[in-house]
């Protein structure tokens, strides 16, 4: 199953960019496709966006109870390629997968919850139960933040970076790690007006990949994140 759900601000670049590429994937590989819409969401940071965020948890629940397997992608999130089964990187003994963030500007490495594979077991839920005691964290991130620290990853200062491996929690032993095509920031056509949380600049020396599975428009604003994944959508389903 494959979830996904975006409130007013992101409604309609879900709807019109990203579910028709998750729709081809899902055609391809067997899976049903859940977006759900929410009533409420904002935009960069703010209150409403954070709390949009964190609604991912019950979604998720919902589809594990239902399926043996969820994926959940983020409407700012495009498939790109449709030749691989992101499942495939989810080791047969852990419950879940997740890719990596680098941002050297930064100093940090992060798990990022863009691109999500969770299988229906125990300790899948068990996770969310203690994301969700971890409660939506101040900064930036409320949903990322809290599986950092369910995680036991090291957060770093109050805007992640310097974060990185931590003394690790149990969870961390049966986590996957994806290829980071699989959630690969989109870095181009980025400048300071179209971009939050973190610089421009910041995006520039992202490792990257050349044919990437999945491509991430984290950090822009509505109006930007539209037009990018606009023309990169019409790429990827031959339009």
């Amino acid at each position: 199953m494959i979830v996904t759900a975006a409130g007013p601000t992101m409604r309609s670049v879900l709807h019109d960019q990203a579910l028709p590429t998750f729709h081809r994937f899902a055609a391809r590989w067997g899976y049903d496709v859940r977006p759900e819409d929410l009533g409420r969401d904002g935009s960069g940071a703010d209150d409403p966006a954070q709390g949009a965020k964190f609604t991912k948890l019950a979604i998720l629940r919902a589809a594990l109870t239902d399926y043996p397997l969820a994926l959940w992608l983020d409407a700012d999130v495009l498939v790109v390629r449709f030749d691989e089964d992101v499942a495939d990187h989810l080791h047969p003994d852990h419950f879940q997968a997740l890719g990596l963030e680098q941002v050297p500007f930064e100093h940090r490495v992060n798990p990022n919850t863009g691109v999500w594979v969770m299988r229906s077991c125990p300790e899948a839920f068990h996770f969310l139960a203690a994301v969700e005691e971890a409660g939506p964290q101040p900064g930036p991130w409320a949903d990322q933040g809290a599986v950092l620290a369910a995680l036991g990853w090291r957060r770093g200062d109050e805007e992640y970076h310097w974060a990185g491996p931590g003394a690790g929690s149990p969870f961390l032993e049966h986590t996957s790690w994806l290829p980071p095509g699989w959630n690969q920031p989109h870095v181009d056509g980025r400048d300071e007006a179209s971009c939050y949380n973190s610089p421009a600049e910041s995006y520039a020396t992202r490792p990257t990949v050349p044919r990437p599975h999945a491509v991430h428009f984290m950090g822009l604003t509505p109006e930007a994140r539209a037009s990018e994944m606009a023309r990169l959508a019409a790429a990827a389903l031959g339009e």
